[in-house]
């Protein structure tokens, strides 16, 4: 999988998982952008201007769920796609996740596989 000239923002407050995301990402050819929380998150957002976030919801201060329109508008004619990555596994929370703008839900723990598959399908 190539993922040469894809921005990608991680959002997830779990150093390891961000690392994990980072080297296997940048493996693929992907500029990486990281943050711990929502705040640094949208900044980078609108800084970056990424192709796709993934996004945790478990974040500290913020739900994740409660920044994701923002995420969606935070580029002036261009809407990153988001990759929702969280432990909460409850259909309402994939059903208010779609609602609010993720493009994709993937549950921790996931297989890289997949998440390349989710990037790949909204970037090509």
């Amino acid at each position: 999988m190539n993922l040469e000239g894809i921005k990608v923002v991680a959002i997830d407050d779990t150093p390891s998982i961000r690392t994990f995301l980072r080297l296997s990402l940048e493996d693929e050819g992907a500029e990486f952008y990281e943050a711990a929380d929502a705040t640094e998150g949208l900044e980078l957002c609108q800084s970056v201007e990424p192709d796709v976030v993934v996004l945790d919801l478990g974040l500290p201060k913020v739900d994740g769920l409660d920044i994701l329109p923002d995420i969606k508008k935070s580029q002036p004619g261009k809407r990153p796609a988001v990759v929702v990555l969280t432990v909460r596994k409850s259909r309402e929370t994939v059903v208010e996740a779609m609602q609010k703008g993720a493009d994709a839900f993937l549950n921790k723990p996931f297989m890289m596989d997949d998440l390349l598959d989710v990037i790949t399908e909204h970037t090509h």
